[in-house]
This record gives structure tokens, C-alpha cells and sequence, in this order.
């Protein structure tokens, strides 16, 4: 990671309800972002799988994060994520790998792939961002 991105990195990790469900930044990039969340109990439901709640905290965030590393830290909210979940998970870390795929004048598109421990794809995300001024 470029020391340029330590301080996104250590902001996202700072945030209450990120750190948390202790998600950890990877790495950054330009319109990328790779975030890790352990797999524990506190994020599991019944059958010892993770819940679609968690998995998509952690595609938001790491939407999110390409974002921001996009749009050199100007502040952006979430208008839309839509998740397909592929397979369960049931081991970690959880993984999260966000590119942008798009910006226009207010909004930003980011691509999510989520795999579990073993690195199996196991959900697929895309996220629209407000840029916020």
C-alpha cells in the first residue's frame, strides 16, 4: 500500500461501527480497495454461516473505500448496493476486493467480489456512490 493511502486506511479503520465488525484494510489503490473482516460468531446465523448482513457491511465498506481512494478523499454516502450471494461462507477471513467501474458528474459505480477463506467467490456486489461536495 502507497503511504499516500495510510491515512484513508487508518480513517476507515478509526470509524466505530467499522472497527467494530472488525474490518481491516488490505490493501488501496486508485479504485481499488481489498478489506478483510475475521470470520467469528458474532457475525454468524444459524447452520455456523455468515450472515448477509455482515457480508454486506463489508461490500459496502469496501465500495466505499474504492471510492474514496477514487475521488482522493472527497466524502461520498451510499445510494444503491445490490448483493447476489453465490455460495455460504463459513471460514475467513472474508475478503472484499472493490474496483470503480465508473464516474459520472455526482455518482460513482464499484464492482465487489467477496470470497472466504479458502478464496472461493462466494457473493458478487455493485454499489452506486453520492459524491458529496
Amino acid at each position: 500500500m502507497h503511504d499516500e493511502y495510510q491515512f484513508l486506511k487508518e480513517m476507515i479503520e478509526k470509524d466505530p461501527f467499522i472497527n467494530y465488525v472488525q474490518i481491516k484494510v488490505e490493501d488501496i489503490q486508485k479504485g481499488y480497495a481489498k478489506l478483510s473482516m475475521p470470520f467469528r460468531k458474532e457475525i454468524t446465523r444459524l447452520g455456523d454461516i455468515a450472515n448477509g448482513g455482515a457480508i454486506a457491511t463489508l461490500a459496502d465498506t469496501a465500495g466505499g473505500t474504492s471510492v474514496l481512494s477514487y475521488l482522493e478523499w472527497k466524502n461520498q454516502v451510499t445510494l444503491n448496493l445490490e448483493i447476489d450471494y453465490l455460495e455460504p461462507v463459513s471460514n475467513g477471513p472474508v475478503t472484499a476486493e472493490a474496483r470503480v467501474i465508473r464516474k459520472g458528474k455526482n455518482v460513482v459505480f464499484s464492482g465487489i467480489e467477496i470470497r472466504d477463506g479458502n478464496g472461493k467467490l462466494c457473493a458478487v456486489a455493485r454499489g452506486v456512490w453520492f459524491i458529496k461536495d
